[in-house]
């Protein structure tokens, strides 16, 4: 084990994981469509292209375009390559703090299996870029709070989803640091919309928020999950289809409840978020601790909550997570309850590569042949459900005896 907790033996095996990615896309190349759809997007002729992504999310996509030009098979090469160098700076930050600590060894490990276990999307997908940006401002918290706001504006800018984080970075109402930090969020989140105003129009820039009306249930949410068991034994009884959401969806009987049930959770989340913030706005006692146990509560309750739930979703937790661990200093029942995430977050990342891209058309155009894939989609979406009170769990912990850092004190 000794041998193991050193930086070259994680990086060996980061090497040897990511050959592993790789040997996965050429068992099944499918999931290459998404690069040719971000590589149509900056070169073909459908103005309507990635405009379901948000501006900024789009922009590696036309940052990596501009230096590997048109060649469609370059760009099937260097944009998972793109993706390992991000990858491997993350890595190399957290390991940073391994002289310190030997949590950075062990944070640094998860990263090489949680990489691997969620498969193509983990290189093939836009989601790993906003999601870096979120553990970055998770891991600034600590040290500068105000920073940790432009790069969740960015993240939000890029995704969306993010916006919800902003609630983990309301202290005080009588800290400047509370209001500072959110002024440089929405300062930052203003300044990326006005460029996409000036630069792309209004239309563009409110796109994305467009798509999001167009949306039905898709097949691999949490509030699909109940359904899509039955649609394995009585297919006749649903339609399943492509659909203009570019995503596969359900109709047929109970899916108006799901649907209604997915609205409620939705708008409940928003309240978690709302209520905390507006608790540490009255009451102060703001940690960046507890923000960080926020952010992956937040993100597991938007996962849950969704109408959607693509396998690239399990990306948005991994590198927070990781940067939870990485620190070193939680208690140990929190200790318990992070690696108790993270450890699910891997196993969930492993069964949604088995649902897609393995296993997806078992799932919706060969129902009742096949039921692995089946089963390990609603396998995934229990497990996602079961860390939901674990994070709440972990968010209480530390709510309970906040630290004393110097990130919030004036």
């Amino acid at each position: 084990m000794g041998a193991l907790r050193s930086v070259p033996a994680v990086w060996t095996g980061w090497v040897i994981a990511r050959l592993i990615t790789a040997y996965l896309i050429f068992l099944e190349p499918n999931p290459l469509g998404d690069v040719y759809y971000y590589h149509f997007g900056v070169f073909g002729d459908d103005p309507s292209a990635m405009t379901e992504y948000p501006h900024a999310g789009t922009w590696p996509a036309f940052i990596l375009a501009h230096f590997i030009g048109e060649d469609v098979k370059a760009y099937f090469f260097a944009f998972p390559l793109m993706v390992l160098v991000f990858d491997a700076l993350f890595m190399a930050l957290v390991l940073r703090r391994h002289p310190t600590t030997r949590a950075a060894i062990d944070a640094a490990w998860l990263w090489v299996f949680f990489g691997t276990a969620v498969g193509h999307v983990f290189v093939l997908r836009l989601d790993i870029f906003p999601a870096l940006a979120v553990a970055a401002a998770a891991s600034l918290l600590f040290k500068h709070p105000g920073f940790s706001g432009a790069l969740l504006a960015f993240a939000t800018a890029m995704k969306l989803w993010p916006a919800v984080l902003g609630a983990g970075l309301v202290g005080g109402w009588n800290k400047a640091k509370t209001w500072a930090s959110l002024a440089v969020f929405v300062a930052t989140l203003l300044s990326l919309g006005a460029f996409t105003y000036v630069t792309e129009g209004k239309d563009r820039l409110f796109s994305p928020l467009d798509y999001q009306q167009v949306r039905g249930l898709q097949i691999e949410s949490v509030a699909a999950t109940p359904l899509m068991w039955k649609y394995f034994f009585y297919p006749e009884r649903w339609e399943v289809f492509y659909a203009p959401s570019k995503s596969f969806e359900i109709t047929g009987p109970g899916v108006d409840t799901a649907i209604a049930v997915a609205n409620v959770l939705m708008l409940s989340t928003l309240a978690v978020a709302i209520l905390f913030a507006l608790y540490r706005f009255v009451l102060g006692a703001w940690t960046p601790e507890s923000a960080l146990a926020l952010f992956v509560t937040l993100i597991l309750l938007l996962i849950i909550s969704n109408k959607v739930f693509s396998p690239q979703y399990v990306t948005w937790l991994g590198p927070t997570l990781v940067v939870a661990l990485s620190r070193g200093n939680l208690p140990r029942a929190q200790q318990g309850l992070v690696w108790a995430l993270a450890v699910i977050a891997v196993i969930c990342g492993a069964l949604g590569v088995e649902v897609f891209p393995f296993g997806y058309s078992s799932i919706w155009k060969y129902p009742g042949e096949n039921i692995l894939p089946t089963l390990a989609l609603v396998s995934r979406n229990i497990l996602v459900v079961l860390m939901v009170p674990l994070a709440l769990t972990w968010l209480g912990l530390s709510c309970r005896r906040p630290r004393i850092t110097r990130a919030y004190l004036d």
